[in-house]
Parts: C-alpha cells; structure tokens; sequence
C-alpha cells in the first residue's frame, strides 16, 4: 500500500464537523458554570463591599446567566 493511499485514508475518516461541534458545546457548558461562578463573586463582593450598586451588579449578573443558558440552548438546538 503506497504512503499516499495511507494518509489519504487517515483524513477520510477526520470528522472536522464533529469535533467543531464538540467544541462548541463543551465551551457553552464551561461559559455556564463561569456565569454561575461569576454570580457567586458577585454576591460575595456585595456582602462584603456593600454600595448602591450592588443591586445593579447582581442583576447584571443574573442576566448574564440567563444569556449564557440561552446561548447553550441555541448550540444544542442546532446541533
């Protein structure tokens, strides 16, 4: 079997598809829990620093969880 055919046949069966699309819900899924963590700074900094925008900042936070569940649920919507 020349080397040709070999390498020919290796990246026949590379799926660039598959492991694009694992990529992207694995980094939806990371960005989630460092939403959720990011939530849990928040509070933490508010308890300990309170001010008036505190309410403001957990709310964001909050938000930005709600955004970052969505966008998971797009990526695993279209996959």
């Amino acid at each position: 079997m020349p080397i040709e055919d070999i390498n020919a046949s290796i990246f026949e069966n590379f799926n660039f598809i598959f492991f694009a699309k694992s990529f992207l819900i694995l980094f939806a899924i990371f960005y989630v829990v460092f939403a959720f963590m990011l939530l849990r700074q928040v509070q933490l900094m508010c308890r300990t620093l309170p001010t008036s925008l505190s309410p403001l900042l957990k709310f964001l936070a909050i938000i930005h969880i709600g955004v970052a569940v969505a966008v998971l649920l797009l990526i695993l919507g279209f996959f």
